[in-house]
């Protein structure tokens, strides 16, 4: 099962428990308790595979992340771990005070894991490795330096003949469209926009070849050639 059907399951599993668990704190907000007694029971078995396919997937994710863990991850899973015992005592003695602290973590650490971002914002210079190298990229260092020129890029794709061209863009679309969109710039799983990444062609071929956050490395499956023409082709949607 690919990284991708293991984040969609885990996103959609974990947005339909946030909508449970706001509906249970707005009926306990409201006072509607009887009503609330109700749905905790009727809803026992749903929590309990919620509960694990959320344990399951998210771990499953966290085992494959690649490189060191960034900060935003590792609050993430903390805060996590910390609302939930809150939400079921909370929700259990009908403590309102406990019940929305829990869905206020909760909301707060979706926020945090769909940008990346301890603050939640999309721009964030975003930290990816534990240690900076001059091969980071450079939109996310700051140091446009260390990326190569526009007039590099293009000589590098220039020197590729048609055919290569049309494969690497055959294996974009079949193996990195679903998180890069076709243009490089739909960026779902925290996926690089590719369109003002300033990786130089070597480091966006180590990264395909190993992969990194949540995407796999393509390394046993292409080669050195395909990893290379795949490299350069996504130098192509450069803006």
């Amino acid at each position: 099962m690919p990284i991708t059907a293991f984040l969609h399951t885990h996103v959609l599993v974990v947005v339909l428990f946030l909508l449970l668990l706001t509906y249970k704190v707005i009926l306990l907000l409201l006072n509607k308790r009887g009503t609330l007694a109700t749905v905790r029971n009727k809803t026992k078995v749903l929590e309990m595979i919620f509960g694990t396919l959320i344990l399951v997937t998210g771990g499953w994710l966290l085992y494959n992340y690649s490189g060191g863990i960034p900060t935003w991850l590792a609050l993430k899973v903390t805060l996590v771990l910390i609302a939930i015992p809150v939400a079921i005592v909370g929700l259990k003695r009908e403590n309102k005070l406990l019940s929305v602290l829990a869905l206020v973590v909760f909301m707060y650490s979706y926020g945090v894991a769909e940008t990346d971002s301890l603050v939640m914002q999309k721009n964030q210079l975003q930290e990816t490795f534990a240690t900076a190298t001059p091969e980071t990229d450079a939109s996310e260092t700051g140091d446009v330096s260390l990326s190569e020129s526009g007039v590099v890029h293009e000589e590098i794709v220039a020197s590729l003949n048609e055919t290569a061209m049309v494969n690497a863009q055959a294996v974009f679309v079949q193996q990195c469209a679903t998180c890069h969109g076709q243009d490089g710039t739909k960026g779902t799983s925290g996926a690089t926009n590719l369109a003002q990444s300033q990786l130089s062609l070597n480091d966006r071929k180590q990264v395909i070849a190993n992969g990194r956050g949540l995407m796999p490395g393509f390394g046993k499956q292409l080669s050195e050639q395909e990893l290379e023409e795949l490299a350069a082709y996504t130098l192509t949607l450069k803006k």
